[in-house]
């Protein structure tokens, strides 16, 4: 890497405060082929199990420094937000759309004629299907965090839940 580039690069992460580091296409599933703090790499490597991580970035947010990975696991891809210590910050399904234009044909039988009951003779437009979704509060290593699936049960969005003295 040329003196130039290197400078240019280094100017970059200064004034964004982002680093995007290589996917690591070429690495056995779940291994992280950068150096990171051992406890971002544990946390890490715990939370893309069963997966891979295809994409590892370091942010700075409101001064900072974490890091996040893309991991790809069953086909989804996620988002996972680790802070320096290790904690898991947030994890979340990448391109989640809790809802999606549908015509009224495509609504369920009985959601269609609720609908049209309730419109009095009136039109039905705009139709929307939302993803049904359930949601709980959990204790993971200590730490209080919100988890919310599908209805088949994967993961939509876990995130730590600021506590009273707690630093995210």
């Amino acid at each position: 890497m040329t003196t130039k580039l290197l400078s240019a690069l280094i100017l970059l992460v200064a004034a964004f405060g982002v680093v995007w580091l290589p996917a690591q296409d070429d690495k056995p599933a779940n291994t992280i082929g950068v150096e990171v703090p051992a406890a971002v790499k544990s946390a890490l490597q715990r939370e893309a199990e069963g997966g891979r991580i295809v994409e590892l970035g370091r942010v700075n947010e409101d001064g900072r420094q974490q890091y996040e990975a893309t991991v790809s696991h069953e086909g989804l891809e996620y988002a996972v937000r680790v802070n320096l210590r290790g904690v898991v910050l947030r994890v979340e399904l990448k391109d989640y759309n809790d809802a999606e234009d549908q015509s009224l044909n495509q609504l369920p039988a009985a959601v269609r004629d609720a609908f049209k009951k309730l419109a009095r003779g009136g039109s039905v437009g705009n139709t929307r299907r939302q993803r049904l979704s359930y949601s709980c509060e959990t204790r993971i290593d200590g730490r209080r965090y919100a988890v919310t699936t599908d209805e088949q049960g994967r993961l939509l969005r876990k995130e730590l839940q600021s506590e009273e003295g707690e630093e995210k």
